[in-house]
């Protein structure tokens, strides 16, 4: 599994526990847990952007950013890995349109910080580290969307080199 698949398995694996934590701990209500759609950025057709997939439910995209690769020994057969993705969260401007948007937000940064230490995926792949950092708002008002980018990234140690 690459990369982005990786960090969209473990919010859709995520997702629903994280919901009901922040539901029972009363800092989302439970009309906000509805997963949205999450979606890897290189899956998006042509004249089907965000409108469209906004259309039915609130989305996630996936983008990754950049990958760094450092070999922390000079016999240069085991290199460090590490992964920048930006989170980009949408949900269409309406009634509670900023409290979704805020329970969206809630919901991502509990499921990533619940696996910050290490997340594997049902075919064995991996990141031994997760770290969020900078939400900026991303708010769209002549298309009448509520958003925030979250910086994520991400680390794999110790990969051997075939």
């Amino acid at each position: 599994m690459d990369e982005v698949a990786l960090v969209l398995d473990l919010l859709d694996n995520q997702w629903s526990t994280s919901a009901t934590t922040l539901v029972n701990a009363g800092t989302i209500t439970a009309s906000h847990v509805a997963k949205p759609n999450l979606v890897d950025v290189r899956s998006l057709e042509k004249n089907k952007g965000v409108r469209y997939d906004l259309s039915t439910k609130d989305v996630i995209v996936v983008f990754e950013d950049s990958n760094t690769i450092e070999y922390p020994t000079i016999l240069y057969d085991v290199r460090n890995e590490s992964f920048s993705f930006t989170l980009h969260i949408r949900c269409i401007h309406a009634n509670f349109g900023r409290d979704r948007l805020r329970a969206l937000y809630l919901i991502l940064r509990h499921a990533i910080e619940s696996k910050r230490k290490g997340y594997q995926a049902s075919d064995g792949s991996k990141f031994n580290l997760l770290f969020l950092g900078n939400r900026n708002e991303a708010n769209d008002r002549n298309k009448r969307l509520f958003g925030y980018k979250v910086n994520l990234e991400a680390k794999r140690y110790a990969q051997t080199i075939p």
